[in-house]
């Protein structure tokens, strides 16, 4: 009887066993449906919020454009310049509604609602008032009224929607937080309920309570990282970054100490992303992130704005400490980086801006650096800090940027060409193209002036496309014509990253059916030393093609003796700072007959540029030159008066199959 007691009280144990295990694998079930449906309002909320904070940083941007445009537009004299700047404030003003309209569309709060209904209310009242400006500006040469109205009118009621922005954008920053806050509490009462359960329910109970709270930690900790920190390197994204500064500035105002931040844009990179991929473009910008954090202090933020744009906000910065961090930070990148077998070098340029002494707030402290950095990419200085007169300059800069890729692409740009003459034959044997743009404002632009903005711009590669078939055509018709000739082509030193620059050009050359010897492409030996294992790769593919390759400028750069052994070329280019002092200075004399010596000694053929008088043309002859160009000769001449020039000189070219080559 006490054995049936015992077995009826077992059934029940095991019973109510099975019953709790039961309830714990239902409550965990539940526990976790609500977790994972609280995780997707919480993601819900942070993308909605990600979005509408782009879309309301975006018209606050605009507001910033249209009020300089208003500033700049009394003082511009140029109808061109004010056309130009009208548009620029029209197009701003295009991207500020698309921005509100988009934000209208989306799911808001009440309060969202209400701001936004504000600021539609107030850029009704504004836009009289900023258009009266605007027409002021084209129209009316008092610029002392204007800039009146511009102060005491049009800028208080844009600053007045500038505001509202600003706590739109304060306002999504506090609903995310609230959101993550709700969350977590959410999770902080699941995870105590499974625990509690789990204690009482024996090792299953208390395994589906430590699972559940192990979910939801790491699902809060990547909601975290998901709204403050970039995905792909790790580093503070610009939402967290506005924070920091934020906390940044409202201490200041108890404990002053000043502090910079510097912005940064790696030079090169979108030349990496085309030619190598966006794999390891990827690799790329995760490793500038190692680098960076490394440089900087602990308490230091090195965040990544997007792109290949990083900003470091930096503690304790005066204007005297600026030279030492930023070259602390170009240093930390100058060391090449390495794919493979593949040596990548990048480089950056720098922007820096300080607070309180060049701005207190904390969008316009990025835009001061963002203004600097391009002054530093344009100047090649590789940093610099703000002043408020860089910002003219950074806009006129962007505008020939602009107008560069229109001239590339409408064939507003020309080649001259200076014939190179043969030594022994005294015959015309070769060109050299010289690319000129002839700008409708500011007339004829050497290379000097445009190829660094093609370079910073993304366009180098599409110039020296429109370059080498320009060229390449011009020679087919004077081979046509009878005239054997070579040509001569510059390559920039980017050219040399450019993995697809062998294939490119043997496509030019079946198109205009020029046999690859006839074609010279030209680099100066800074560029290859710079470039040492990328140029070397493509040097070597362009010569297993039979594309001749020469040395410009040579004697004026870097290059090692023993590496320009190894390199694949066929021709040295004397720099016209030698031949033009050379009767005049013994130590020019020397350079230029030891590089003659020096190229026939390697197998290589010399031509001297800057060759200005007869005595210079003689002296070369008796050194052994093979070629020489200079005005003493001719100047570079367009394409239109070049075939008279071949017919009627008294260099005129060799008859074909006569010609030396060069």
């Amino acid at each position: 009887m006490r054995h049936a007691q015992h077995l009826g009280i077992g059934i029940r144990i095991g019973i109510g066993f099975v019953v709790v295990l039961a309830l714990m694998v239902t409550l965990g079930a539940v526990g976790l449906r609500y977790v994972a449906e609280a995780n997707q309002h919480l993601k819900d909320i942070a993308q909605n919020n990600n979005v509408k904070t782009e879309l309301a940083t975006l018209m606050q941007s605009a507001l910033r454009e249209r009020a300089l445009c208003m500033h700049v537009l009394p003082i511009l004299t140029d109808p061109f310049d004010k056309d130009a700047e009208i548009q620029r404030f029209n197009s701003q003003g295009a991207v500020y509604i698309k921005a509100r309209d988009q934000l209208e569309r989306m799911p808001l709060s009440l309060d969202e609602r209400k701001t936004l209904d504000q600021i539609r209310a107030l850029t009704r009242k504004a836009q009289p008032e900023v258009q009266a400006v605007v027409d002021m500006a084209i129209f009316n040469d008092k610029q002392a009224a204007i800039f009146d109205r511009i102060r005491n009118v049009a800028m208080p009621r844009q600053r007045a929607i500038a505001n509202q922005v600003g706590n739109l954008l304060e306002l999504q920053r506090r609903q995310t937080a609230a959101a993550v806050r709700n969350a977590e509490i959410s999770y902080e009462h699941v995870r105590n309920l499974m625990l509690g359960l789990g204690a009482t329910a024996l090792l299953v109970g208390m395994t589906i309570a430590f699972v559940v709270s192990r979910r939801v930690a790491l699902q809060a900790r990547q909601l975290a990282t998901q709204a403050m920190y970039d995905p792909l390197t790790g580093l503070a994204n610009r939402a967290l970054l506005h924070e920091r500064l934020e906390f940044e500035i409202g201490r200041f105002r108890h404990t002053p100490t000043p502090f910079g931040i510097a912005l940064m844009d790696l030079d090169r990179f979108k030349e990496v992303n085309d030619t190598l991929g966006h794999n390891v473009g990827d690799e790329l910008l995760q490793e500038v992130g190692r680098r960076l954090k490394e440089t900087v202090r602990a308490d230091d933020t090195v965040a990544r704005l997007g792109g290949d744009e990083y900003v470091v906000l930096i503690h304790d910065l005066e204007p005297e400490g600026v030279p030492a961090v930023a070259n602390k930070l170009l240093a930390a990148l100058e060391k090449p980086f390495h794919w493979q077998n593949q040596s990548i070098d990048l480089g950056a340029s720098l922007g820096i801006s300080l607070y309180p002494s060049q701005s207190i707030d904390a969008s316009e402290l990025i835009r001061c650096a963002d203004i600097a950095m391009y002054v530093a990419k344009h100047s090649g200085q590789g940093y610099a800090l703000y002043s408020p007169d860089q910002a003219h300059t950074s806009r006129s800069d962007l505008s020939l940027k602009s107008e560069l890729r229109e001239a590339i692409l409408s064939n507003q740009l020309s080649l001259y060409y200076q014939p190179q003459i043969d030594h022994r034959t005294q015959y015309v044997v070769g060109l050299e193209a010289l690319v000129r743009w002839n700008h409708p404002q500011r007339g004829f632009l050497a290379p000097d002036t445009f190829i660094p903005m093609a370079e910073e711009a993304g366009l180098i590669r599409s110039l020296t496309r429109w370059v080498l078939k320009t060229a390449l055509d011009q020679l087919a018709t004077l081979h046509r014509h009878g005239h054997d000739l070579h040509m001569a082509v510059n390559l920039s030193a980017r050219s040399l990253h450019d993995v697809t620059l062998p294939a490119s050009i043997l496509t030019l050359l079946a198109e205009s059916g020029i046999v690859p010897e006839k074609l010279t492409l030209e680099i100066t030996e800074t560029a290859v030393m710079a470039n040492s294992s990328d140029a070397l790769a493509i040097l070597s593919e362009l010569d297993r093609m039979g594309v001749k390759l020469s040395i410009d400028d040579f004697g004026t750069g870097y290059s090692s003796l023993a590496y320009l052994k190894r390199l694949p070329v066929d021709e040295l280019k004397i720099d016209k700072s030698f031949v033009m002092d050379m009767e005049d200075n013994e130590n020019d004399a020397v350079i230029v007959r030891s590089t003659i010596e020096l190229a026939h000694n390697l197998g290589l053929k010399v031509t001297a540029e800057g060759v200005e008088t007869l005595s210079a043309w003689d002296t070369l002859g008796k050194l052994g030159c093979d070629c020489s160009q200079g005005y003493f000769m001719c100047r570079p001449i367009a394409a239109d008066r070049l075939e008279t020039w071949l017919l009627e000189s008294d260099w005129h070219t060799v008859a074909e199959g006569a010609q030396l080559a060069l």
